[in-house]
Order: C-alpha cells, then structure tokens, then sequence
C-alpha cells in the first residue's frame, strides 16, 4: 500500500514551465553580455599589464593609455601618456618582442620607448581630449549602428520581429582605452574599428576613435 501511495502522490506532481517572450529573452542576453564585458575587459587589462611588467604602475590623475593587441600572434602593445607629480608631461611606448629559445618554448622581451613630439605635450593631450575620448561609448552600446535593416518581419514566439544582417570581423585588432582626466574617467574596448568603419564609414563614434589613433600616430610617429 505504501508503495501504490508513493506513486500516485508522485505521478501528482506538475511541472510549471515557465515561457519568456522574445523581447524579454533579448534583454536579459544583453544585460548578461554587458557584465560578462565589463568583467572581461578588466582580466584582460590586469594580464597584459603583467606581461608588460607595468602591473605595479600607477595610474596618474591626468593619463591615457591605449593598448593595442593582435588578434593572431603575441604583440601586444601601449601607447602612454600622462603628467608626472612634478607637473612635467612624458609619453612612452611598450612593445613586445617574441623570439623562440626552442621548438616548444617562446621568449617575451618588453621595449619600453620615450615619446618626443615637436607639439607641445599638454597641447597634444587637449586635442586627445577633443577627440571625445572621455565621451566615447563601450562597443555594445553603438553595435546596432553596426548592422544592416533587411525590411524583412517575421513572426517569432507570437511577436513580429524585424530581421537584420550582421557583419562578424573575427581575426584583426583590438584597442583598450582607458583615460583619468581629474574627476571624469572613461574606458571602452573596441575590436577592429578600421576594418568596422571601411563597412559602416558614417558611424560617429569609430570616427571619433580614428581620428584619435591618427593624432597619436602623425604627433609621435609611431604605427599603433
């Protein structure tokens, strides 16, 4: 009897099977995807600070760094520049170099370059503030502008939805800002915005970005 009792309680048991509309399963995605970014960003950060053996380095209260990194091989490299505590502004340049000991084994060599500019260094770091560095959004939030409308509805989950196309660059170049000007802060990352803005060239903030890597290029000559 016992046991006739335990199956017929157990056969009363119900499942509740909880259904998310569309919309709300996409907003959930993106909220999850923000913190997993935001997350990301800051591992990445302390591991190429620790190959660059800056991990000790403090950031100063007036100071851009801007890291570039490779998608398909070791290089990886910092573009600096900040006012020291004796007011005196400075730019340097770190860069990996990999040479192979063995077969197996890869060395890491960090070159670390003084930056010179025939501009004054205060008046180059305006004009980097003028580029809305301090303005400039994460990536996921100006991906939609990285996507094509195909004017396409289809009906999903009950709900008609738009269809859009979007272009995936996988193997290029990755950029980490990050900036302290007094009290304001900002930092983002944004994968391959060259590649991104030949495809998409009226996109204001891969704009923006360009004209700041350009300005550090032609002031110090130098490739980042």
């Amino acid at each position: 009897m016992r046991g006739n009792n335990f199956k017929n309680k157990s056969s009363m048991i119900q499942h509740d099977l909880i259904i998310i509309p569309a919309r709300t399963r996409r907003i959930i995605t993106l909220l999850l995807c923000l913190l997993l970014s935001s997350f990301v960003w800051g591992q990445t950060i302390n591991e190429y600070d620790k190959i660059l053996k800056i991990d000790n380095l403090s950031f100063h209260e007036y100071e851009v760094r801007i890291y570039k990194k490779a998608a398909t091989s070791t290089e990886l490299e910092l573009f600096r520049l900040y006012q020291d505590s004796n007011d005196t502004w400075k730019a340097d340049l770190f860069t990996t170099i990999a040479s192979r000991e063995s077969q197996d084994k890869l060395k890491i060599r960090i070159r670390k370059s003084k930056l010179n500019s025939l501009k004054n260094m205060e008046l180059i770091w305006m004009s980097i503030l003028d580029t809305y560095i301090l303005d400039l959004p994460k990536w996921e939030d100006f991906k939609y502008k990285l996507q094509k409308r195909n004017k396409n509805y289809q009906i999903e989950d009950g709900e008609i939805v738009s269809t859009t196309s979007n272009t995936m660059i996988m193997d290029g170049i990755t950029y980490y800002v990050k900036i302290k000007a007094g009290r304001r802060e900002n930092e983002f990352e944004y994968d391959n915005p060259e590649s991104y803005l030949k495809i998409y060239p009226t996109v204001d903030e891969l704009l923006s970005f360009k004209e700041l890597i350009e300005l550090i290029k032609n002031e110090f000559k130098i490739v980042l």
